[in-house]
């Protein structure tokens, strides 16, 4: 008994190690690979430099953020979004088409788009700063330019995809499904 729980022990010792050589990467990555605009290939090209160095790639995941509803337009509403403008770096509200970041098996994401400096953070936590922190629209029919916390956690798709298989073009879903359910699914 007292061997297994050794081993269990080194188990979760030696995937912390991982975790922590992953995040020292992704905040070595966090300038030098960041594109405006290219979410996808900064993931993809995290990726590689994970595979390149070494680390346990079957350890993290892509995650692609749609909106399948129809507020903003279909566009996915960041609220915590990197940018730069008149010469500084800070943190502005954004639409996209979609939105792609990775997430590792202990559910800490990482986003080269979320804040202006390198911020692994839990799944929920990270949900709730970068699209949800938003209060529901008055009146919706107004025009009032809004999405609102509860449309967005109904009309926000999540798709899952193993970083191996991303690399190796194959696409398979490994989860898919609302924003909503993706929260519920990663208690607490």
């Amino acid at each position: 008994m007292k061997c297994a729980g050794f081993i269990w022990l080194a188990v979760i010792l030696v995937g912390n190690l991982a975790v922590a050589d992953i995040n020292s990467l992704f905040e070595k990555s966090y300038s030098d690979l960041y594109q405006e605009g290219r979410c996808g290939e900064n993931i993809l090209n995290f990726f590689k430099r994970v595979l390149r160095e070494g680390e346990d790639l079957s350890a993290l995941q892509m995650v692609i953020v749609e909106n399948k509803g129809l507020t903003v337009f279909g566009m996915v509403n960041a609220e915590m979004a990197r940018s730069y403008s008149s010469g500084r770096n800070h943190v502005d509200e954004k639409n996209w088409y979609h939105h792609v970041f990775a997430i590792n098996r202990s559910g800490v994401v990482y986003d080269f788009d979320y804040q202006i400096k390198p911020t692994p953070e839990k799944f929920r936590s990270y949900v709730e700063n970068m699209f949800l922190i938003e209060t529901e629209c008055k009146n919706p029919s107004s025009g009032e330019f809004c999405a609102g916390r509860n449309n967005k956690l109904k009309d926000y798709e999540i798709s899952v995809y193993a970083a191996r298989d991303v690399l190796a073009g194959v696409e398979t879903v490994v989860w898919r499904g609302s924003l909503e359910k993706a929260l519920k699914k990663l208690q607490p």
